[in-house]
């Protein structure tokens, strides 16, 4: 730390404008003048030292520069940050230099430091003192920095200067630098160091005077000397350097609960097992959506459903409802799931899924608003992020059957033969550490548990809820156009129909839009525009469409395609169910992993397969193949299929 004192010929700095004091009265004023147009000010003396205790004053030395904002948030090191052998070097010169300036001021001559070197070297039992030429240098210094402690430092820390490869080189060198080292293909400093040498000896064979060939020490120093980032966006692009050399802060704060929510999807670092042919499925994917204020996971989905909007609906109406079956369903569980509401603001990532039509239909009748991350910027939702991480590390890697997160941590561990959770399991074992574990965890950036920050977060505003679970399940469902005739609304080869329909048919409405149930078939929801609001319509054929899935329906449709689209053979379609079940057990016992995954994904609780008899499909079956939905996620069950889009 330097030291000054309020005296004529002193630079100071006075709310970031450097002054010089040219003049101190007997009454106490001061002149200041500025230095960048010598205009003069006059201060008294208690005026300036009440400046410098509220800080908008600093004295400086000598050799003082300009402040700007961004030096006043940076201060030069104290004797403290050097290594204690310094210090001790450090104390040992300053003996001299005070005793020095005790015994003559500001008149130290190198003739009168021989008295001064001699009392301080008994004194401290110096068998080697210095000579006074080199104390009066010490002297000099300590003096010329305001009596500064850390000029005596030997080497004083600062920035380093570049090293240099001499000056024949040095284009060269860079050249090289640029086209191997600094490339995406990522060549080695061995590489450049090789190259150069080379081109040296090729110099050489035509100069008089060769040129020395540096070391490889001096190469690697070199190149140390390159800004980092512009290295990391030469070889592993713009993105990743920003990513690894970005300046993180504390990120959004949501002022109340349910103000931001995250969602985004992962694959489970874990293999699960089929519950009935014992053999191992996949991975499953798991999608969450995680409070930002209370970092609570408000809801969840996980299955063997690639990430969709699907997915997330799913997600989201679990999130939106009470949790009250988890007493119900997981009597293990100890603690209550309090997450419920609608979020105001959805944070996602630009899957494909987050943009779809049906999802942005369905927040803003939820009154949601949805934000998109910057592309490949994944820590515009850290929560999330962070909370999937922990998820995979305290839960997935700890259960037999875990492939981690990458290949080292792996090593030769089998994950495949050592599998044991079915889903079912596993969700129990979900809802423990959800509940139980996590929730009840002090959070690092909370410094209270999830589970108390969302009581507290309750305390300040009631979350919002649907008028009823119907309506949610109507707003999150999928919609579509229809045409309306005699028969009512075909969907996929099912028919919908009801007297209201007929009535709707008698007014001249000849197109309607319908609200599909992807979880259950049994009835749709059809607009009435005359009345303004929805209509239950039964599927005609309800003991097959009840509790079907739409992607079980489409399954079934595969193998059972007629001829004529709009006619159905219902004993055909009870038959196809049948089979489908069959061909579940069939695919499940597969030697390949991507089919038996496959084949999980139409295994769901609202189809009861094994109730029906084992009836086999008529042996003329038509090879015309629907059009209007996708088949690109069914198994290979050796049948033609063909790529559309799905409802």
């Amino acid at each position: 730390m330097k030291l000054a004192s309020l005296h004529t010929g002193q630079d100071l700095i006075l709310n970031n404008v450097p002054y010089r004091l040219i003049r101190m009265l007997e009454d106490g004023q001061c002149q200041l003048e500025r230095k960048s147009d010598l205009a003069l000010s006059s201060y008294s003396k208690q005026e300036l030292l009440g400046f410098l205790s509220t800080g908008q004053l600093v004295l400086c030395g000598q050799q003082s520069l300009i402040a700007t904002t961004e030096n006043d948030l940076r201060f030069d090191c104290d004797l403290s940050a050097y290594p204690e052998a310094i210090q001790q070097q450090v104390f040992y010169r300053f003996n001299y230099v005070k005793k020095a300036d005790e015994l003559y001021g500001e008149n130290v001559t190198c003739q009168g430091l021989s008295r001064v070197i001699k009392s301080v070297a008994q004194e401290c039992n110096d068998p080697h003192p210095p000579s006074p030429l080199t104390v009066y240098r010490w002297w000099k210094r300590w003096i010329k920095a305001d009596r500064s402690i850390t000029v005596l430092i030997k080497n004083k820390r600062g920035p380093k200067n570049k090293r240099r490869i001499i000056r024949e080189l040095a284009q060269e060198a860079q050249q090289l630098i640029e086209e191997i080292y600094l490339k995406r293909e990522g060549g080695s400093i061995q590489d450049v160091y090789d190259a150069l040498d080379r081109k040296i000896r090729a110099l050489n064979s035509s100069r008089n005077t060769p040129i020395p060939t540096p070391s490889r020490a001096t190469v690697y120093r070199y190149i140390a000397t390159y800004d980092q980032h512009l290295v990391m966006a030469a070889r592993k692009g713009k993105q990743a350097a920003d990513r690894h050399y970005r300046a993180t802060g504390k990120g959004p704060e949501p002022e109340y609960i349910l103000e931001r929510a995250e969602v985004d999807h992962t694959p489970l670092d874990l293999l699960i097992i089929d519950d009935v042919t014992g053999l191992t499925i996949g991975r499953p994917t798991v999608t969450f959506i995680i409070d930002r204020y209370s970092r609570l996971p408000l809801g969840f989905e996980v299955g063997f459903e690639p990430p969709s909007e699907l997915a997330v609906m799913r997600a989201l109406r679990r999130a939106i409802l009470p949790k009250t079956y988890v007493a119900q369903e997981y009597s293990e569980v100890e603690n209550e799931w309090l997450a419920y509401g609608i979020p105001s603001n959805l944070v996602c990532d630009n899957g494909l899924e987050f943009h779809s039509h049906q999802l942005r239909r369905m927040c803003a009748e939820l009154n949601i608003e949805l934000t998109f991350c910057p592309k490949k910027q994944p820590h515009y939702k850290g929560a999330i992020e962070r909370f999937l991480g922990t998820f995979n590390r305290q839960v997935s890697h700890k259960v037999e059957g875990t492939t981690f997160s990458n290949i080292e941590q792996r090593g030769d561990y089998d994950a495949d033969k050592s599998a044991c959770l079915t889903l079912a399991e596993f969700k129990k074992l979900l809802h423990v550490w959800l509940i139980d574990v996590y929730i009840q965890t002090p959070h690092k950036s909370l410094g209270i548990t999830p589970a108390l920050a969302w009581k507290d977060g309750l305390k300040m505003i009631e979350p919002v809820l649907p008028e009823s679970k119907e309506k949610l399940d109507l707003i999150l469902s999928i919609q579509k156009s229809r045409q309306l005739n005699h028969e009512g609304v075909q969907l996929k080869g099912l028919m919908y129909n009801s007297s209201e329909l007929a009535t709707l048919r008698k007014l001249g409405i000849a197109k309607v839009n319908i609200r599909i149930n992807s979880e259950d078939l049994g009835e749709i929801w059809v607009f009435d525009e005359h009345q303004g609001d929805y209509l239950r319509v039964p599927c005609t054929y309800a003991e097959y469409a009840s509790k079907l899935t739409l992607a079980q329906h489409l399954l079934i449709r595969q193998h059972n395609n007629q001829t004529n689209a709009e006619r159905v053979d219902i004993d055909l379609y009870q038959r196809g169910k049948d089979k489908l079940r069959q061909l579940i057990e069939e695919v499940s016992n597969s030697k390949k992993l991507s089919k038996r995954k496959k084949a999980a994904r139409y295994k769901t609780e609202g189809l009861n397969l094994a109730a029906f008899s084992s009836n086999t499909l008529p042996e003329k079956v038509s090879e015309q193949s629907d059009k209007d939905y996708r088949t690109d996620d069914i198994p290979d069950f050796d049948v033609d299929s063909k790529e559309t889009d799905h409802v």
